[in-house]
């Protein structure tokens, strides 16, 4: 079983999976104005496809050869393209980054819930893969304020990944091997039917969630007469870290099923209500959806890992989790396009799928207080 030290310090490296997905908002904010807002959103596009590959290859990865080398090779890529994202001098090469990144994280994203939830114990595992995940989304409390202080300079948004995955790399190297999957290594993948609610439910989730860090939240809030849109957007994100960290402390209490689908549903609510509120009650709603966005996250990464059997479990994750990404890919677009048709209709469309991601999580296995053997073995 791992020590408290040993997940303190996979949260160090799991931090980067969400320190790039917070400033990405940022530096397409940033370039908007150079190339326009739609065009603006295929940096996040590109990172999403990353997602879609990454996490299929490294999920197959960690399912034949090990978990231990699926979080380590996350690490290496997540390395490789930030240096990339640092040194890059066009959008070109900056899209080519996001991609690589996408790509790592996603790999990342696909092992180390199904690493720690083997390797904790029944009533601590979803607070294990909460509080390993927190340290990536308290990165929000940290991305706002850098984001600020360096403005254009985006490059240097880059600098803390590459700081932190050599920390990270080195210190994967030493951690065991999962010892449920050295007890099932030897067994055959049989594909589980699982993977396919999975995939929906990831995809709508993602559409939503994702549509949030692009450029139609900060022209709503321009409109409503926030002159510095960026750092009423900074205020609204702060949601994030806290939905996080309550559902991470939480995590263990409430059947996962019904928490999940709640912070889904919950979130479409509000987000459909964002248009048509002005002033502090706009912040106030804004603030609700990022809350329940980040509160998903602990509770949902636990319960996908939950659903699926341990020999397939990476791969049904990476599988699940990076097609449904593509929701994240389009659905930026798609909201970006809308809204320049209707403010309210675009906010609409947005509420609506993050609610039908909710109801989907109601298909799954109840997994409160019980072993992963006792579920799908």
């Amino acid at each position: 079983m791992l020590s408290k030290k040993q997940l303190a310090l996979i949260s160090v490296g799991t931090s980067l999976s969400f320190w790039d997905i917070f400033n990405v908002p940022y530096i397409i904010n940033a370039s908007a104005s150079q190339i326009g807002a739609v065009p603006s959103t295929l940096l996040l596009s590109a990172e999403m496809l990353g997602y879609f590959t990454g996490g299929s290859i490294n999920g197959f990865i960690s399912s034949k050869y090990g978990r231990k080398i699926g979080i380590i090779l996350s690490m290496l890529v997540i390395f490789f393209g930030s240096l990339l994202g640092f040194l890059s001098t066009n959008y070109l090469e900056l899209t080519i980054a996001e991609f690589i990144i996408g790509f790592g994280i996603e790999g990342e994203v696909a092992t180390v819930p199904s690493y720690v939830s083997e390797m904790t114990i029944t009533n601590f595992r979803g607070r294990a893969v909460g509080l390993t995940t927190l340290g990536g989304f308290l990165m929000s409390l940290l991305v706002g304020p850098i984001a600020l202080v360096v403005g254009d300079n985006w490059r240097l948004l880059f600098l803390p990944s590459l700081v932190i995955s050599a920390f990270a790399l080195t210190f994967r190297i030493s951690l065991p091997e999962s010892k449920m999957w050295e007890e099932k290594k030897g067994e055959k993948m049989v594909w589980d039917n699982t993977v396919l609610l999975f995939i929906a439910v990831w995809f709508t989730s993602y559409f939503a969630g994702y549509s949030l860090f692009s450029s139609p939240l900060f022209s709503l809030l321009s409109s409503k007469g926030f002159s510095d849109a960026t750092l009423y957007y900074t205020y609204i994100l702060y949601g994030d870290p806290l939905g996080v960290t309550i559902a991470s402390v939480l995590n263990d209490r409430f059947e996962r099923k019904f928490s999940s689908s709640f912070s889904n549903i919950a979130s479409g609510v509000a987000i459909v209500a964002m248009p048509i509120l002005g002033g502090v009650f706009l912040l106030i709603a804004g603030f609700i959806v990022m809350f329940f966005q980040g509160f998903k996250f602990p509770t949902m990464y636990s319960y996908t890992a939950e659903n699926l059997g341990t020999k397939i479990r990476s791969l049904g994750y990476g599988i699940a989790d990076g097609v449904g990404h593509l929701g994240g890919a389009i659905g930026p677009i798609i909201f970006a396009m809308s809204y320049s048709y209707s403010a309210e209709y675009a906010f609409l469309l947005v509420g609506v799928i993050s609610a039908v991601s909710g109801v989907l999580l109601l298909k799954g296995l109840r997994t409160k207080g019980k072993a992963l053997e006792e579920l799908k073995g």
